[in-house]
């Protein structure tokens, strides 16, 4: 089965992928009572869907169903989750919640993290299973960030509103995530056994002249 989103039209779909020259839809499953969608992962039967609210700004979800598009459960998380991925020990889901301003800045919601324990079962699953690591305790360190080469967009927001998780990936053991702040040019590094933080640092810049290319 193969499973796409559309986040245009709103909706996951279930298609059968066996024979690849004429796949045909199982089910249409209308993510837009939920606020939409963004990204969808699979693993061992789960379907995990990255849900933003019908307004942005605010917090999404995710939102699990089971390979036939049947509801199980659904948890709160950070503001735009985009990317959404299984550990794969299959312990654990992780969004990059973006977080993104409005056009004019007006509002700017800070970006994040968030990591769902489903070790227990989806059945079991509740709010309580859910962490969501702001990047707060990066505001003190903004001069020295700034300067080591992190790139921060707009001056008079916080660093935690200017920081925008776009993709993660995670340790063959389960045991770190690596998470791109494409807009700020740096990435993050989670230790996932206590869901924190570990190190941050600037990806750089490369000058394409010596390779010919100007």
């Amino acid at each position: 089965r193969l499973f796409t989103t559309s986040a245009v039209a709103g909706f996951l779909d279930i298609i059968n992928f066996s024979n690849p020259a004429a796949p045909t839809v199982i089910n249409s499953v209308d993510m837009n009572s939920y606020g939409g969608v963004t990204s969808v992962a699979v693993k061992n039967g789960i379907v995990a869907v990255a849900s933003p609210n019908a307004d942005e700004s605010l917090d999404g979800s995710v939102v699990f169903f089971d390979t036939n598009g049947v509801f199980l459960k659904q948890v709160t998380v950070g503001a735009l989750p985009d990317m959404i991925t299984f550990s794969p020990d299959g312990t654990k889901v992780m969004t990059a919640n973006e977080g993104q301003p409005n056009a004019d800045y007006s509002i700017d919601p800070e970006g994040s993290v968030s990591i769902i324990d489903i070790s227990g079962g989806i059945s079991a699953l509740s709010q309580t299973n859910v962490t969501t690591l702001l990047f707060t305790s990066y505001n003190a360190q903004e001069a020295t960030l700034l300067a080591s080469g992190v790139r921060k967009l707009k001056a008079s927001s916080t660093l935690s509103q200017d920081f925008e998780p776009e993709y993660i990936t995670i340790s063959a053991d389960s045991q770190k995530a690596w998470v791109t702040l494409q807009e700020n040019n740096a990435m993050v590094e989670i230790n996932l056994a206590n869901s924190t933080f570990t190190d941050i640092w600037a990806l750089g810049k490369r000058s394409w002249k010596r390779n010919g290319y100007f």
